[in-house]
């Protein structure tokens, strides 16, 4: 294990490989206890290190890539920043050429990523990446790192002080309830599964088992959720006035919350999937073209959907016109998982 006082990791721009990150974040800390562990990370994503009790400081990394536009003074700033500090030991969990530029000017000690060539020449640590980004592709620079590991998964790393759902500007559900993340990003919507599938679940939660249902997303999710609702009326009259619908509403801090109360997550592969597996809560995740072996929730509590007699599952995101890997799950197979984990 090589000596160092200054660590720093530059994070990828999604939330689920925020949560994978989280295992190499504690062996950080377990194996350097003194240091100071620094955190390059998309700002959006920069209020779930409220919850995150193994990082000294967060640095913001704005948009922005000096081949595409030179103009832009962010990424300079960010770079003056990473070198003045001087890092002892610098990981790059991402291998984009912005993030290995940022990584091979750092002045750093020792560096760590994964291979891209040619910006991973300056890696004295390089590692291929297999299937998707994933805490199993960080566990391997973990290793490589010689890091006693105490924990390989994530469930349980985000500390949580007590919060009552109240204080959450719009949360008006008393009972017992599901949160429903039907939302992909706009880059991944082959992994989408039916509006009209998930309307019938959230009937069906709220008439067998009295489940109301809080449907959550990002502000792109904002007119399919509506949509989703629309359909619950139309189908289910009365069972859309127990829906609550916080898609693009509330902080990530506070979904955090909302997740944390929940007697039940149901959702497609996604970040909010893995904050609720991390949060330990009984999960159904929706799955087609991704990995489950590199990206399934790691949770006791949860189960995965997905239709792997397919030939082409999994494809990797590649894309097709029909997405059978999707269309083909059934709500009743959704049903029959929830009833597993409730």
């Amino acid at each position: 294990m090589i000596e160092a006082k200054k660590i720093c990791v530059i994070h990828l721009n999604q939330i689920g490989d925020l949560v994978f990150s989280l295992p190499l974040l504690k062996a950080l800390r377990d194996n350097y206890p003194q240091a100071q562990i620094h955190s390059v990370i998309r700002p959006y994503l920069a209020e779930l290190f409220a919850f995150i009790p193994y990082v000294d400081k967060v640095i913001p990394r704005q948009g922005g890539f000096i081949p595409r536009g030179f103009t832009t003074s962010g990424f300079f700033k960010l770079m003056g920043e990473i070198r003045t500090n001087r890092y002892d030991l610098l990981i790059s969990l991402s291998a984009s050429s912005e993030c290995m530029i940022l990584t091979a000017f750092s002045k750093s000690g020792y560096k760590a990523g994964f291979k891209s060539f040619p910006w991973d020449l300056s890696l004295d640590i390089k590692e291929k990446i297999e299937g998707h980004h994933s805490w199993r592709n960080n566990l391997k620079i973990m290793k490589h790192l010689e890091l006693k590991i105490e924990k390989e998964d994530y469930v349980g790393l985000f500390k949580l002080p007590p919060k009552d759902l109240k204080s959450i500007a719009g949360f008006t559900l008393a009972g017992k309830y599901a949160v429903i993340s039907p939302g992909t990003s706009l880059r991944r919507t082959v992994k989408a599964w039916e509006d009209d599938k998930f309307a019938q679940l959230i009937i069906t939660l709220k008439e067998k088992y009295n489940l109301d249902s809080v449907l959550v997303g990002g502000k792109e999710n904002i007119e399919a959720n509506e949509r989703i609702i629309r359909l619950v009326k139309e189908k289910g009259g009365n069972k859309a006035n127990r829906i609550l619908d916080i898609t693009g509403k509330v902080s990530l801090n506070d979904l955090c919350y909302v997740l944390r109360d929940a007697s039940l997550f149901v959702g497609v592969d996604s970040g909010l999937m893995h904050l609720a597996s991390a949060l330990d809560k009984p999960l159904v995740g929706l799955f087609g073209p991704t990995d489950t072996y590199y990206v399934g929730p790691l949770n006791a509590q949860a189960r995965v959907v997905q239709h792997k007699e397919l030939e082409c599952v999994p494809c990797y995101l590649k894309g097709c016109e029909d997405r059978q890997c999707m269309t083909k799950i059934t709500v009743s197979e959704v049903i029959d998982k929830c009833v597993e984990v409730l």
